[in-house]
């Protein structure tokens, strides 16, 4: 059990804050997620403090509902809190992310399964791998689960994991795809998570061995659809997609801050007539373009949000809205990275030194901007197929 769920008195109700004062707030942990990402990424999980940090400063519970003691803030606002943390910590910023980005989807749920979720408090932390694995045999109550889940990040420090599961249909019926909710301390976490960026993320494997998943805890396609007009929004599936892009770009931001800082120092450029690398126009001119390409998948990535924001309180996002917002997504990946290689080159080799934090912010971008829900050939086939009139995408993410 977490240490966080001992104390009740912490989830007391309180004022809400406004959107920049959280976004300030996020602003205001660099110091100490900076300071702690030899921690985080030696420990391959947020370091302690970190998420001690995240939790005082109230950014575990930005989708928690105001119903239950949560900030229920837009989408935009997600997004910049977690640009904000990825300037100084990735992987923290990804776990985040994933805890914030995930909790909506437990709204589907009824209100018994609900209360026992946020038993512990708003700041309830769920990890969550939807891709279907393992096993699920059905029983009078529920479903047995047995399996493994790869890559569910922060699933160390969660108290709950959503994960994907095939339920055995009715006599000559195909097994139907269906998420269970199942409490991290009925599973084992098996360690799997040796990667080059991300590190810090603690994207370990979950393992069920015939753990007991009540009817209650079960989110099937016809649970989904009660739980409003075509069941989950499409809008939330864009937001939580927006939860995992923005400490991608965030990475970005951190690596031209780094640059910018290694800038001021006044080193040369070696094998130049240049004693300070500002002093010449053509690495400015690349300096101009890198901040030009961030700034833009900032705007990009923002604008998204805005429009699921939109979408939440309108009408719902149709099949090519959704593509095409998939479409900038993608865009502001590929700004990011052209960018992060200008930056790359203006720094030069010692950028590459395991001391210096431009590597972990390019390892942490490059490993994070290869996600699943950010695939850009993909994502492209589907928005031409959308434009020829073919209403069938190949994605199963739209």
């Amino acid at each position: 059990m977490s240490s966080h769920q001992l104390d009740a008195t912490h989830y007391a109700p309180t004022s809400v804050p406004t959107d920049d004062q959280l976004v300030a707030r996020a602003v205001g942990l660099a110091p100490t997620l900076h300071g702690n990402a030899h921690v985080t990424e030696a420990g391959r999980r947020p370091s302690a403090a970190n998420l001690d940090g995240l939790r005082a400063a109230g950014l575990l519970r930005l989708t928690t509902p105001r119903s239950r003691a949560g900030w229920e803030v837009s989408v935009r606002t997600q997004v910049e809190v977690g640009i904000a943390l990825a300037r100084a910590c990735p992987s923290t910023a990804w776990v985040a992310g994933i805890y914030n980005g995930v909790k909506p989807m437990t709204l589907m749920l009824s209100e018994a399964a609900l209360d026992e979720f946020y038993a512990v408090g708003p700041d309830v932390l769920v990890c969550s791998v939807a891709s279907v694995h393992g096993e699920a045999i059905r029983t009078d109550t529920g479903v047995r689960l047995s399996g493994t889940w790869a890559a569910a990040s922060g699933c160390e420090d969660a108290d709950w994991a959503l994960l994907g599961v095939a339920l055995p249909g009715a006599a000559g019926d195909p097994p139907a795809a269906a998420t269970v909710l199942v409490p991290v301390r009925d599973l084992r976490v098996k360690d799997t998570w040796h990667v080059a960026g991300l590190r810090g993320t603690g994207s370990q494997s979950l393992v069920a061995e015939g753990v007991l998943v009540p009817e209650h805890r079960i989110i099937t396609a016809a649970v989904a659809a009660k739980a409003g007009a075509g069941g989950f929004p499409a809008a939330l599936k864009i937001g939580a997609a927006l939860n995992l892009l923005a400490p991608v770009i965030g990475a970005a931001v951190g690596a031209l801050d780094t640059v910018r800082e290694t800038l001021e120092s006044g080193r040369g450029i070696m094998a130049s007539v240049y004693r300070d690398t500002t002093d010449s126009p053509s690495a400015r001119i690349w300096l101009g373009e890198a901040d030009r390409l961030i700034s833009r998948a900032v705007r990009q990535v923002v604008a998204v949000a805005d429009e699921a924001d939109a979408a939440l309180a309108g009408d719902p996002l149709t099949l090519q809205e959704r593509s095409a917002l998939r479409m900038e997504m993608v865009a502001a990946i590929e700004n990011a990275r052209s960018a992060m290689s200008k930056l790359l080159d203006l720094n030069g080799t010692g950028g590459f030194a395991q001391s210096n934090a431009l590597q972990r912010f390019w390892r942490d971008m490059e490993t994070g901007s290869r996600h699943v829900q950010f695939n850009p050939f993909l994502t492209r086939e589907d928005y031409g197929r959308l434009l020829a009139g073919i209403q069938s995408p190949v994605s199963l993410l739209l």
